[in-house]
């Protein structure tokens, strides 16, 4: 009977007939009937069974219902911002204001299969296969701007500024059995302009009952300039960080291009490891090569870590600053040239060299 169903001429009628099991299997107060179609195709899309040709028409009709949904989900934010107006106070910069708010993005998951859903911002969320009580439609999206006014006063009052936009994961209130976890994106300008160092970031979710923002354990990754943190509910999160700072940051000049470039101590005397500093502006990468006076490589790699924007007394001012620390107890005494690259999209890779003299 199945393979009647899934032939080429039975499809429409197999997926109508689907509709009407699930509608009237499902209680209306438990599920709505989109909701409970959704879990029956996803589980013939998944299902080994399933012709190959099926699994795929399904899992696009699928991504088109999603879709849909995601479409419905932003013209009601739309409606919502359009009553309370996109008005921000309270000194946060005007770039917030001008940061622009993706499409949500929505996506049904299985229990016992998890996912992750991300928007095209790089919000998202990636749910452990056992973490789901439930199928659901996981979202993640614009929050209401009913209370975005509290919010920002509760961050300000608590002397904390904001470096991204306000994520909603949904829906809210929604608890896991594991940890989930969110990753947001942050605006290096505006963490620049308010003072904030990349490494002071953290992942904060705003408790609706206690009207607070509470913190989490959080990891930063600048290259990709997100913040990562682990939750076991959904509610508005939001990268923010410690106020206070601000000294004169707002001038750090973001534009490409190499401002300093120098290592320290120089010579290394004494100690086993040398620190390569450079401030190329805003880079998405920064990579360097060493080599001893016969041209050969002693040393690569790519791990530099982003300080923010700061004033590390060269004289330059306040500039977003980059290092990487050199090993160097396995080289002998010498000069030796580094040559370091940054690299940042649409722009032509830039590069500088600088030398560094050790003495054992």
């Amino acid at each position: 009977m199945t393979a009647n169903l899934l032939r080429p001429d039975g499809l429409g009628l197999w997926l109508a007939a689907a509709a009407c099991a699930a509608a009237l299997a499902t209680p209306a107060h438990a599920k709505r009937p989109e909701t409970a179609l959704d879990d029956r195709l996803y589980e013939v899309a998944l299902s080994s069974s399933t012709p190959k040709v099926y699994q795929e028409r399904l899992k696009r009709l699928l991504k088109k219902r999603e879709n849909q949904r995601a479409h419905q989900l932003k013209a009601k934010q739309g409606r919502q911002r359009g009553h309370t107006g996109r008005r921000r106070g309270l000194g946060v910069a005007a770039r917030l204001d001008r940061l622009p708010v993706p499409d949500p993005a929505l996506k049904h998951l299985l229990s016992g299969h998890g996912g992750e859903v991300r928007r095209s911002d790089r919000a998202a969320v990636s749910v452990p296969a056992n973490a789901l009580p439930q199928n659901l439609d996981i979202t993640v999206s614009q929050p209401d701007a009913v209370d975005e006014n509290t919010r920002q006063t509760v961050a300000a009052n608590g002397g904390k500024v904001q470096a991204s936009l306000p994520v909603a994961f949904g829906p809210e209130g929604t608890t896991f059995s594991e940890p989930v976890t969110i990753t947001l994106p942050y605006d290096p300008i505006l963490v620049a302009s308010q003072g904030l160092r990349e490494a002071d970031l953290k992942v904060h979710y705003w408790n609706p009952r206690q009207q607070r923002w509470e913190d989490l354990p959080s990891t930063v990754d600048w290259s990709q300039r997100t913040v990562s943190a682990q939750t076991t509910h959904f509610s508005v999160y939001q990268v923010l960080g410690p106020g206070g700072g601000g000294i004169g940051v707002a001038a750090a000049d973001a534009s490409f291009g190499f401002k300093a470039t120098y290592a320290f101590p120089n010579p290394v005397r004494g100690q086993s490891t040398a620190t390569i500093r450079v401030q190329p502006g805003l880079a998405d990468s920064v990579e360097v090569r060493v080599y001893d006076l016969s041209g050969r490589k002693v040393h690569s790699s790519s791990d530099f870590r982003s300080l923010g924007a700061f004033d590390d007394g060269n004289g330059l001012g306040v500039q977003f600053t980059y290092e990487h620390v050199w090993d160097v107890s396995g080289i002998g005494s010498g000069v030796y040239t580094f040559v370091v690259v940054a690299r940042k999209a649409g722009e032509q890779d830039i590069r500088k060299t600088g030398k560094v003299g050790i003495v054992k």
